[in-house]
Order: structure tokens, then C-alpha cells, then sequence
């Protein structure tokens, strides 16, 4: 595994892992004060996977044309 690899894990499993707290963080206090879910959380979530697999499809899409 050379470093873009291990950049590319580190980004998106930091990234996912930032991600998982924050949703976590918020359905645990909606659960406790007994509100709904807030919707910058979910917009959040949405912009940060779409950001994702824009990050992966373009690595796909470079290691690919490096191996031609």
C-alpha cells in the first residue's frame, strides 16, 4: 500500500469517525430532552457522504488512468 492509499483510509475513516460522533452526540441528547432529531445534522450527513464518494470516485478514477 503506497501513501495515497493510506491518505485516501486516514481521510474517509477520519471523516466517518467525526461523523459518527456527531450523530451519535445528537440522538443522544434527542433522546434525552425528548425532541426530534435536529436537520443540520442530517443535512450534515448528507453533504458529508456525497463529499465521500466524491473523495473515492475520483481515487478510483486516478489510480485507474495510472494503470493504463
Amino acid at each position: 500500500m503506497d501513501s495515497k492509499d493510506r491518505i485516501l483510509y486516514i481521510l474517509v475513516s477520519g471523516v466517518m469517525l467525526l461523523l459518527l460522533i456527531i450523530v451519535l452526540g445528537d440522538f443522544y441528547i434527542s433522546l434525552k430532552e425528548n425532541r426530534p432529531i435536529d436537520d443540520s445534522v442530517v443535512q450534515i450527513l448528507q453533504m458529508s457522504i456525497t463529499g465521500i464518494i466524491g473523495i473515492i470516485g475520483g481515487y478510483f478514477g486516478m489510480k485507474r488512468n495510472e494503470d493504463k
